[in-house]
């Protein structure tokens, strides 16, 4: 059939208002930089991706572990549809969302034990419980930032802590969530939630990233407390965990013997680089002081004095003043008396947010 121009004219006129008059938007792909936190609570994140499983490391971590506590509401990063999913309380607890495009995103040991009278879940309850939110099966669709389960330690997670497994998946190869979990949408700018706007959050991120400081607030170690001052024995633990120190032998001190910060001491002690406050006590749970700090780094780092330089005025007869000008010539502490920096404070205790810095300028 054969339309005439004044009959497809008229039919424009008489229905053209109901055409829409631009093509429909269509959904923005997938962009794993812009997705929302997968947690809506306090947590833990670490980049374990990769790291060895299962027995001589027959397999490596495909995820990426948020430490968080049981029962936390766990969010779709994105818009998407539910494409796996554990099928019943006999099998729980997971979910897969498919994004378009080739991604996927999982969220695997959802939460499956019951909760007692008190609203506390119990352990060793597992099947009993479900971990998933009602409606939710393959092929419903979810939205950005809608709750789909609470954390926990489902599956061969059980003999462990809670946490949230997060997959982050491309034409089904893994790929590695955290550069992104690191700045989603919901979640802190950076590892702890108390260093944002610090002079030193970057050096702080650093030593995070690499393993030296683990926060100030166990389990969770979601805070680095910036302003506290840094102890003798956390200045250890940093050191031990920073050059990976085997474990020590014996040490002189009298007052290790039981203290959490016991191994990192006795490790520096053996690499020689530790000493005490005295003879017989290494005082771990005291403030650090600069003038340690300076002799630590250098027995740690190796640094010295090339050209025999005396930078400051107030370290005179300080026994550790040359450790403190071997610091000085490499640029790890410019002094404590801005501009002139004449001084260095050789007494002054340290917060942990500086010794931060201290030490990301110290490593090599």
């Amino acid at each position: 059939m054969k339309f005439s121009t004044r009959l497809l004219a008229g039919l424009v006129l008489a229905f053209g208002s109901l055409l829409p008059t631009t093509a429909p938007a269509l959904a923005a792909p997938f962009d794993p930089s812009a997705m929302t936190f997968p947690l809506d609570g306090e947590y833990r994140l670490t980049d374990s991706f990769g790291d060895c499983r299962g027995s001589g490391c027959s397999r490596t971590h495909e995820g990426v572990d948020i430490m968080t506590a049981k029962g936390v509401p766990v969010l779709a990063v994105a818009d998407g549809t539910i494409s796996w999913i554990s099928s019943g309380p006999s099998d729980c607890c997971y979910v897969g969302i498919d994004h378009g495009g080739g991604w996927v995103t999982r969220y695997i040991h959802l939460n499956d034990d019951k909760k007692d009278a008190a609203g506390n879940y119990i352990d060793n309850t597992d099947g009993e419980g479900w971990g998933i939110a009602a409606g939710l099966v393959e092929g419903v669709a979810v939205k950005r930032g809608q709750v789909i389960g609470w954390a926990g330690d489902s599956g061969n997670a059980a003999e462990t802590v809670p946490h949230l497994h997060f997959e982050l998946r491309k034409n089904g190869t893994a790929i590695d969530a955290y550069p992104y979990l690191v700045n989603a949408a919901g979640g802190w700018d950076g590892r702890f939630r108390d260093d944002d706007g610090n002079v030193h959050e970057k050096n702080i991120e650093i030593i995070a990233q690499r393993g030296i400081t683990l926060g100030c607030n166990p389990p969770l170690n979601n805070m680095f407390c910036p302003e506290d001052q840094i102890t003798r024995g956390q200045m250890a633990a940093f050191i031990a965990r920073a050059l990976d120190l085997p474990e020590g032998g014996d040490i002189p001190y009298t007052d290790v013997a039981g203290n959490k910060f016991e191994p990192a001491i006795r490790a520096i002690e053996a690499a020689g680089i530790g000493f005490g406050c005295t003879k017989t006590e290494f005082c771990p749970s005291v403030s650090l002081l600069r003038h340690e700090m300076a002799e630590l780094l250098v027995r740690a780092f190796g640094y010295d004095n090339p050209t025999a330089t005396n930078y400051f005025v107030d370290d005179e007869g300080n026994r550790f003043e040359d450790s403190i000008n071997a610091l000085a010539a490499h640029g790890v502490t410019m002094g404590c008396n801005p501009p002139a920096n004449t001084n260095f404070c050789p007494d002054m205790p340290l917060k942990r947010s500086q010794m931060a810095t201290f030490f990301v300028r110290a490593m090599p």
